[in-house]
This record gives C-alpha cells, structure tokens and sequence, in this order.
C-alpha cells in the first residue's frame, strides 16, 4: 500500500467508536496503573507481585500481536475487532471482581491480549478508510490512545475514591460492552492468503518495512528505561512521588495533543523523514537527562524532549502502513507493534543495571546513542530488492 506524500494531505476520518475502544481500553491500563497499591493492600500479596501483575498484559499483548495479527487481513478482522474489545472488557470487569492475586493477573493478561488483537484490525480499518490521510488517522488513534491513559489513573482515583475499588473497571467494561454493536458492523478488507505463516518473513524483506521497525525500536527502547526509571530517576534528585505522578503527565501531554498533527505532517513530508527528524531530534534531550541534577529543569527538558517523540509513533506506524501491501497491512502493524514491546522489555530489564553500575550519565547517553543510531538506520533510502516479490516492493 503506497500513497505518496503530498502538499495537501487529505483530513482524516477515524470513526468515532474506534476512537472510543482504543480511548476506553487505554483507560484500563491507567486504571490499574493508579490503583495497582490499592489492589496490592486489599489481596495481600507481595511487592514482586507489583511486577508481575503490571508485565502480564505486555507479553500477553506482545503473543497476540505476533501470534495472531495476520488474521486479521485473512477475513478475521471484524471478528478480531470484536473479541479484543470483548475480551479487554472481560479483563476490565475481571479486574474489578478479582478475588484473588492470580485472578488479577489474569484479568490483566485478558486485557493486554484484547488489546493486542483489537489494534492490527483497528489500524487496518483506519488505514484503508485513509489512503491519502494515513499519518493523520494513525496519530489521532495514537492521541486518543495516550490520552486515554493519562486520563485512567485521576478517573479511577476520583471514582475509587467515591465509590469503591471496583467501580472504575465496571464503568470501563460497560463502555466497551456498549460498543461492541458498532464495532460489529465494521468491514475490513482481506484476503484469503495474506495470513500464511510467511506473512511476517515476507514483511521483514521489505526494506521500507525495515526502516519502521527501526523507528519503532528506537522509540520502545527509551520507553523502556522511562517505565522502569524515570521515577527511581528522580527520586534519587529529591522528587516526590507526587512530583513525579506530575511529571509523567507533563512528559505524555504533548505526545496526545502534537500526535494528530504531527500525523498531518507525515502525510505531507514522508513518515521516514519525520520520524527521522523527530528521533534525532529527542536524542539531544535524552543524553542531557545525565547532567541535570535539577528535576525541575529535567521536567521542563521532558516537556519539550516530547515535542520530537510526538511525531515517532505515527511516522513508524505510516511507514509501515506505506511499505506493506494492503493485503499484509494487519501484519505489518502487529509485527511493528510486538517488535516495540520486544524491545521496550528488553531496555526496561538493562536500564536499571546500567544505571547501578556506571551511573545516569552513562545510561542517558548510551540511551541517546541507541536512539540516534536506530534513526540513522531508518534514514537510508528505501529500495526495491530482487528477494521480495513485485506486489510487496514500496519506496515511501
């Protein structure tokens, strides 16, 4: 599926109750996130179980996007778009009668998994309703998907607070029950052989394809060491837990609120170039982390360093929508999106390591460096190659 940049990009269309599912499930995971001690108090189990609880839904996501994305360019898809919200919706109310601490992993591995067959099928909808608006109608997904997060922790809190633990993950199960009709009704395009097992071989040939992947790697790697020490981070500077809560939300705002038009952007200059410039871009700001010792200028630093990242996501996402044929355009996301969290686990397990042994200097600009360097990779020209098949070569 090729649609090359234009001057004029098209406005995007992402149907409402796409923008709700996606809003609505991200919610469920900002939840969780605010009330996790809370849930850790009322079952009784153990701090290891912290960890356990919040890396359940990310390999569950991670086994539903490899394992199961090509399906939905195989006449899946509405069938996909329906049991992943079901099943998030499931997770959602599970979590809220969880009555026990192996109950709520598997409430959250229920989630992760609807997430991860909802979103292959979601994106592909939005991407062939979007031929010419590609960029645009995968950042306004991404904004709602950040948004939906950065909403979950001070609904739940606000309603948990009024009410009890249970009611946030009720009401969230009951808008994703809701929508289950419409989302329905959606067609998505297949056929019938673009779930081989090969599909996922056949992408990887792509060199377009390739140069999302790096995009994507570059941005799940510093994803990574901010889940796992942005807050011990700084703490260690003198920060406050609440001033770190804070924090998160002035790092995140800019990616929901820049995403849609950094989308536009996209569609008009070219996802490689963008995405490019974006990750070039934040390197300076992640390498600067390690010498501050102020948390209020790195804040500030955050604010602006997130400006760049706005535009990573939805260049990645393009380009891999640009260099896959539509028949693999499912495929091409899943295989994007389980390659990100791949590597956002495998930095989030280094990054304290590094950070104990030889200090925030040398993780912020080894971190820096990886960046820089995956954005290189993703900047070389993309050309058509003898081993992949004519109807699979796309130059963006």
């Amino acid at each position: 599926m090729t649609t090359p940049p234009s001057n004029s990009a098209a406005r995007p269309h992402v149907p409402f109750v796409v923008l709700l599912a996606t809003a609505v499930v991200s919610m469920g995971f900002g939840a969780i996130f605010a009330l996790l001690p809370d849930y850790q108090k009322a079952l009784h189990f153990e701090a290891w179980g912290l960890g356990v609880v919040t890396s359940a839904s990310f390999v569950a996501g991670f086994t539903a996007q490899f394992g199961l994305s090509r399906f939905a360019d195989r006449g899946w898809g509405r069938h996909m778009l329906v049991g992943g919200v079901a099943l998030a919706g499931a997770g959602c109310a599970g979590i809220a009668f969880a009555p026990s601490f192996a109950l709520l992993v598997a409430a959250r591995v229920l989630l992760g998994f609807g997430e991860g067959i909802y979103l292959p099928a979601a994106r592909k909808v939005v991407i062939t309703r979007n031929p010419s608006a590609v960029g645009g109608a995968l950042g306004r997904m991404g904004a709602t998907a950040t948004g939906g997060f950065l909403v979950g922790p001070p609904f739940a809190a606000f309603v948990a607070g009024w009410t009890s633990l249970r009611v946030p993950f009720l009401v969230l199960a009951a808008v994703l029950a809701c929508a289950v009709p419409t989302i329905a009704r959606f067609s998505v395009p297949e056929d019938t052989h673009a779930g081989a097992p090969r599909a996922l071989r056949t992408l990887i040939q792509l060199p377009g394809a390739r140069r999302a992947l790096s995009l994507g790697l570059g941005f799940a790697f510093a994803i990574g060491v901010y889940d796992s020490l942005w807050a011990r981070f700084l703490k260690d500077l003198g920060a406050s837990t609440r001033f770190v809560s804070v924090s998160l939300t002035i790092f995140a705002a800019p990616i929901a609120l820049l995403a849609p038009r950094a989308g536009r952007l996209v569609d008009r200059y070219g996802a490689q170039r963008i995405g490019v410039l974006g990750a070039l871009g934040s390197a300076p700001f992640i390498a600067a982390y390690g010498f501050i010792d102020s948390y209020w200028v790195i804040s500030g630093f955050a604010f602006l360093h997130s400006i760049f990242d706005s535009s990573i996501v939805p260049s990645a996402q393009t380009q891999m929508a640009h260099s896959t044929p539509e028949r693999l355009v499912a495929s091409g996301q899943g295989l994007l999106d389980g390659t990100q969290l791949m590597g956002a686990a495998l930095s989030a397990a280094i990054a304290p390591l590094v950070y104990e042994e030889w200090g925030a200097g040398a993780l912020w600009v080894g971190l820096a460096a990886v960046v820089a360097t995956c954005a290189m990779f993703a900047s070389r020209p993309v050309r058509a190659t003898p081993t992949v098949s004519e109807d699979a070569q796309h130059v963006v």
